[in-house]
C-alpha cells in the first residue's frame, strides 16, 4: 500500500508540474509582455508613416482600386481600403496609434487589444503585396494573447480596480497594506500550450526546410551577408573580417539552434532553467539577425513571445536582486486635508509593492506634502520629493535620477505650481481621496461576494474562451499541415471554408521557411532610367528606395540601405504585372513629387539587374544579367 500511495503522490505531483508548465502563466509576465507588444504595434505603424503616400494612397505604388479589383487573397479585411488620399490614410493611422497606446498602458485592455488587432490587420492587409514573415509573427502574437488577461498587472485597469475596491480615509489605512485587494499571480488556459507550440513550430519548421546546399555546406551566412538590399552597416564590416571557417560555424550553429527550439521551450524537466536558456539563446540569435540584416521587425516581433516564458522563480529572483533596497525607504508626510496629496498617496500605496514607503501626518498646515529619509533628516518638497519617492519604488530609480537633474527639477517645480491651484478640485472630482482626521480610522469594507448570476456568467465566458482557443488552434493546425512542404503529403487535410476564413482574415499563416531551402546566392535590383524634358536622366525609383540612384548602372551598388518595404516590392514586382500600371503612373508623376511639374518625364525604362555573388575566398560578383521590365512615356 505504501508503494501505491507513493506512486499516487508522485503522479499527482507530476500532474501539477505538467499543468504549471504547459497551462499557466505568471500575470506579471503578461504585464511585461503587454508593454513589449504595445511597443511593437506602435512601432510597426510608425515606421510606415513616411510611406503613407507610397504604400497607402492612390498616389503611390499600391492604389486601393487595384488591390480591390485583383485581390491577393480571397478573404481580406482592412478599413484602410477606404482611404484614397494620404491625409485620409493619415487619420486612420492616428486612430490606430490611439488604440495601440491605450492597449500598452492597459486602459480598457481587452477592448483596445481587440481594436489593436483589427488596426494591425488593416495596416498589413492594405499593403498585402509587401507582407512578410515578421508581419505574420506580430499578427499571431497579438491574436494569441487576446485570449489572456493582459491587463491584470502593471496597468491602468488594475490601478482603477484597486482604487475602487478600497478607499483609504486616513493615514493609518494608508500604512495598512494587509487590507489591500489581493493580486492574482497566475492565469491558467489552453492558450498557454498553444503559444508554446506556436513558438516551437516557428523555429523547428524553419530548420526542417533548410535542406539546400548552402546550409549543408555551411555557406548560408556568407551569402546572406552579401545581399546588398538588406545588409546593415554592421553586416558590411562583419563580412570583410569574417573568416570562412567562422562563417561556416555560424551557419551550422544557427541551424542547430532553430532545430532544438522545442527541446528548450517544451522541455518538462528543469523547466525554469530550460526556459531561461531559451530566453538568452534565442534573444541572442535575433539580436544577431537584427544587427547584420535588415529584416524589418521580424527579430523584435519574435522577441515579443519571450516575456511570457518568465516564471514565478524568475520574478522572485528579480525581487531579491533588483527590488528597492531597505536603504531606499522613505517617509511621506501628508496634509490630510489635501485631496490632491491624499489621492497621490493612494496611488503610491499601490505602486509600492516592497513596502518602502511609510506615511505620516504633516504638521505644517501650509505644506501639502513632503518626503524625508527618516524622522531626523530634512524634508524635501516639490519635484525633489517626487524624485525621492520614485527612488523607493520598483524600477523607479532611473526616473528619480532624471527628476534630480537641475533643469528637469526646475521645470517640474514650475509645472507643479501651475497645477496646484486646480489640483485639489480635480482630485476630488475624480474621487481619488476621501481624507479625514487620522484619529478616525475607517477600515475598508469587506469585499462583497459575487452574486451566483455573476459567477455563472464568468464561468460561461471562460468556457466560451477555451472553446474559441480550441477552434483557433484547429484552424491554425490545419494550416500548418497544408502550408509546410516539410510535412508529408499524407498528413495534409482539406480545409473547410470556415478554417480558411479564421486563418486568412487576420493573416495567421503557418508557413515557416525563411531563407529556405537555400539562402539566395544571387541578387536583383530594379532601377528606372527616365529621360526628362530638360535632358537629364534620373532614377525616380531608387531616389525613393535606395541609398544610391546614380545612372548609368552596370553593377548592383554596395549597401543599398533599402527598408523592408522597398526590398520586398523590388523582389516581387518584376514577376507580378498587377502593379505595373501603378508603377508607370508613379514614375510619370515624379516631377510633381519633387515640386517641378514643368520638368516632365518624356519616357522611361524600368530594368531588372541580376547578378551572382562570389563564393568564399573569391571577390566580385559575376553572371550579370539585365532585362527591361516596363516601358512608358507621357
Amino acid at each position: 500500500m505504501n508503494v501505491f500511495a507513493a506512486l499516487s503522490r508522485g503522479s499527482r505531483r507530476l500532474g501539477r508540474e505538467a499543468f504549471e508548465a504547459y497551462f499557466t502563466l505568471d500575470t506579471r509576465s503578461l504585464g511585461i509582455a503587454r508593454f513589449w507588444l504595445g511597443g511593437l504595434l506602435f512601432y510597426d505603424m510608425w515606421r510606415r508613416v513616411t510611406g503613407i503616400a507610397t504604400w497607402y494612397s492612390n498616389e503611390g505604388l499600391l492604389p486601393n482600386h487595384i488591390a480591390l479589383k485583383r485581390p491577393a487573397a480571397e478573404y481580406m479585411f482592412s478599413f484602410l481600403f477606404a482611404a484614397s488620399r494620404p491625409a485620409e490614410a493619415g487619420v486612420m493611422f492616428v486612430l490606430s496609434g490611439v488604440a495601440f497606446i491605450a492597449f500598452t498602458i492597459g486602459y480598457r485592455t481587452k477592448l483596445f487589444h481587440a481594436l489593436s488587432l483589427a488596426c494591425l490587420v488593416s495596416l498589413h492587409s492594405r499593403a498585402i503585396f509587401l507582407e512578410n514573415g515578421g508581419d505574420v509573427v506580430l499578427n499571431l502574437l497579438c491574436a494569441w494573447t487576446l485570449f489572456l488577461p493582459m491587463g491584470d498587472r502593471f496597468s491602468v485597469d488594475r490601478l482603477r480596480k484597486s482604487l475602487r475596491a478600497r478607499r483609504e480615509r486616513s493615514i493609518d489605512e494608508l500604512n495598512d497594506r494587509q487590507s489591500l485587494p489581493p493580486v492574482t499571480t497566475r492565469v491558467s488556459s489552453l492558450v498557454v500550450l498553444a503559444i508554446l507550440l506556436q513558438l516551437s513550430a516557428i523555429y523547428y519548421l524553419n530548420a526542417l526546410h533548410k535542406t539546400g546546399w548552402t546550409w549543408h555546406q555551411g555557406l548560408a551566412v556568407h551569402y546572406v551577408l552579401y545581399q546588398e538590399r538588406m545588409v546593415t552597416w554592421f553586416g558590411m564590416i562583419m563580412r570583410q573580417y569574417l573568416p570562412t571557417e567562422v562563417s561556416r560555424r555560424l551557419t551550422y550553429t544557427t541551424f542547430n539552434i532553430e532545430l532544438l527550439a522545442p527541446l528548450f521551450i517544451l522541455n518538462p524537466f528543469f523547466r525554469t532553467w530550460s526556459r531561461r536558456a531559451a530566453i538568452l539563446l534565442y534573444a541572442g540569435l535575433h539580436i544577431g539577425f537584427a544587427a547584420a540584416l535588415n529584416l524589418g521587425q521580424f527579430s523584435f516581433n519574435m522577441l515579443g513571445f519571450y516575456p511570457l516564458l518568465i516564471g514565478p522563480r524568475d520574478w522572485d529572483w528579480f525581487g531579491r536582486w533588483l527590488g528597492p533596497a531597505p536603504s531606499r525607504a522613505r517617509t511621506v508626510y501628508l496634509n490630510e486635508r489635501s485631496a490632491l496629496a491624499f489621492g497621490w498617496a493612494r496611488l503610491l500605496v499601490r505602486l509600492d509593492r516592497f513596502d518602502r514607503l511609510r506615511f505620516a501626518a504633516e504638521t505644517d498646515e501650509s505644506v501639502t506634502w513632503s518626503v524625508a529619509r527618516d524622522e531626523t533628516t530634512a524634508r524635501t518638497r516639490g519635484t525633489a520629493a517626487v524624485a525621492e519617492v520614485l527612488r523607493a519604488l520598483p524600477c523607479g530609480r532611473p526616473f528619480g535620477a532624471v527628476l534630480g537633474w537641475r533643469a528637469v527639477r526646475a521645470l517640474g517645480d514650475a509645472i507643479g505650481r501651475r497645477l496646484s491651484a486646480g489640483g485639489e478640485t480635480m482630485a476630488r472630482a475624480r474621487g481619488l481621496s476621501a481624507p479625514g482626521p487620522s484619529s478616525a480610522v475607517t477600515r475598508a469594507p469587506a469585499a462583497q461576494r459575487e452574486s451566483p448570476a455573476r459567477v455563472w456568467l464568468r464561468r460561461l465566458a471562460t468556457a466560451f474562451r477555451e472553446v474559441a482557443i480550441v477552434v483557433t488552434a484547429v484552424a491554425l493546425g490545419s494550416q500548418l499541415l497544408v502550408e509546410n512542404k516539410a510535412i508529408s503529403a499524407r498528413y495534409k487535410v482539406t480545409q473547410p471554408k470556415w478554417m480558411l476564413q479564421v486563418v486568412t482574415y487576420p493573416r495567421l499563416f503557418q508557413g515557416w521557411a525563411m531563407f529556405s531551402a537555400d539562402v539566395p546566392t544571387g541578387e536583383r535590383m530594379l532601377y528606372v532610367d527616365a529621360t526628362m524634358a530638360s535632358g537629364r536622366h534620373v532614377d525616380p525609383y531608387n531616389e525613393a528606395a535606395s541609398r544610391v540612384a546614380s545612372l548609368p548602372l552596370e553593377r548592383i551598388p554596395v549597401h543599398m540601405e533599402q527598408d523592408e518595404f522597398w526590398c520586398d516590392f523590388t523582389n516581387r514586382v518584376p514577376d507580378n504585372d498587377t502593379y505595373w500600371p501603378a508603377l508607370r503612373e508613379w514614375v510619370l508623376a515624379y516631377p510633381r513629387r519633387i515640386g517641378k511639374p514643368e520638368d516632365r518625364v518624356l519616357s522611361f525604362e524600368a530594368r531588372l539587374l541580376e547578378e551572382e555573388k562570389a563564393p568564399p575566398g573569391e571577390h566580385g560578383a559575376r553572371n550579370f544579367r539585365t532585362k527591361v521590365v516596363l516601358r512608358g512615356s507621357e
